[in-house]
């Protein structure tokens, strides 16, 4: 991309609002309709977008030497200062933290939203290869799209597999893993989820075009509207990939494209609205930050105003804004260190081109 798109980066700040509400505690704490309405489609999303900026002609070592900087690095960085702070203050077991760590699975590791940065990677690397060929054997758009169906109908059928399996079989796994929910933990790094996630990227890709030319259409938003709630209304299926959850494969990926084209609708609108698409903009150009930092901060806030107010409700709000705001603090600071810029902040740079296949 030689520009940034500014719609794309306020549909990613619009998604990176309902993850961080998705995991506060008015959403977190009964899973109620709410939690199924965001979590129907806000992680597709992401992956989506992540499809629709996709630079597939990069040489492969550039390509891989940019995602490992971007999404590894803050990843085994992260995870490891606070490996250590955990292990000296706390004295938490050393092994199975590392493991745990290792592994890369939301159950597996203590800051649970940090399981997206390598399950990202594999998907964008899968995605990659599989444009590379696609290309290679037949240019165009139709085989990228026939991949990508297979690929969610074989993500599905895994997610409902995982879903079903004994736990009790798995019992030793997670206590070396430290899995705390005593569940399927998933294959390293979400690996059985990666038929779902690298789907919506290859169908983020092919609707690249479009999605740079969106434009509102009130009479087909109004539509989708309709059937998003109708859906809701009658079938009330949602996604959670970190639990293993996908609900019946017609209705949750017809839920989910739904809401990614009313996502898309709106940012498309705000883009012309002044501070607030400014503001939402920045958030998408900070959301890989946020969805590091936010669920620790806004629960720790969370907890800590709960010793001065009972109002749960007025409690999860204020944390909620922490979540949002402080890991852009956080990010600001960051930015002005040598060293930290260097330790959690991409230093690399993929060559801005994309070709049309």
């Amino acid at each position: 991309m030689s520009e940034r798109n500014a719609s794309i980066d306020i549909a990613k700040g619009i998604g990176i609002i309902l993850v961080v509400f998705g995991h506060n505690w008015i959403i977190a704490h009964d899973h109620g309709e709410l939690f199924r309405i965001i979590f129907s489609f806000h992680m597709p999303l992401f992956f989506f977008l992540s499809g629709a900026v996709l630079h597939h002609d990069t040489a492969f070592k550039d390509f891989l030497a940019f995602k490992i900087d971007a999404l590894l690095k803050p990843f085994f960085v992260v995870l490891a200062a606070w490996g250590v702070a955990r292990i000296v203050l706390s004295g938490i077991d050393a092994r199975t933290y590392l493991l745990g760590m290792l592994y890369g699975t939301g159950n597996t590791i203590e800051w649970v939203p940090l399981w997206y940065l390598p399950h990202l990677f594999l998907a964008i690397l899968l995605a990659w290869i599989i444009l590379r060929l696609t290309n290679y054997l037949r240019p165009g758009l139709l085989l990228p799209m026939f991949c990508a169906g297979i690929l969610l109908a074989l993500g599905v059928i895994t997610a409902h597999f995982c879903a079903g399996l004994d736990v009790q079989q798995f019992d030793r796994f997670n206590l070396l893993l430290g899995n705390r929910l005593h569940n399927f933990p998933g294959l390293p790094w979400s690996m059985d989820l990666i038929g779902i996630s690298t789907a919506f990227i290859l169908l983020g890709y092919a609707m690249h075009e479009h999605v740079m030319r969106f434009s509102f259409q009130p009479w087909v938003f109004a539509i989708a509207l309709i059937l998003f709630a109708t859906l809701h209304f009658f079938f009330d299926e949602t996604i959670d990939l970190n639990m293993r959850l996908y609900g019946n494969w017609w209705i949750s990926t017809a839920q989910a494209l739904l809401g990614i084209y009313l996502v898309l609708s709106v940012s498309t609108c705000l883009q012309y609205a002044g501070s607030l698409g400014t503001a939402l903009a920045y958030l998408g150009t900070s959301s890989l930050f946020i969805m590091i930092f936010h669920s620790w901060i806004e629960w720790k806030i969370f907890g800590m105003l709960a010793r001065w107010s009972a109002s749960e409700y007025l409690n999860a709000s204020l944390a909620f804004v922490a979540g949002l705001l402080l890991p852009l603090l956080l990010l600001s600071l960051v930015k002005k260190s040598k060293l930290l810029h260097a330790l959690l902040l991409p230093k690399t740079h993929i060559p801005k081109v994309r070709s049309s296949i």
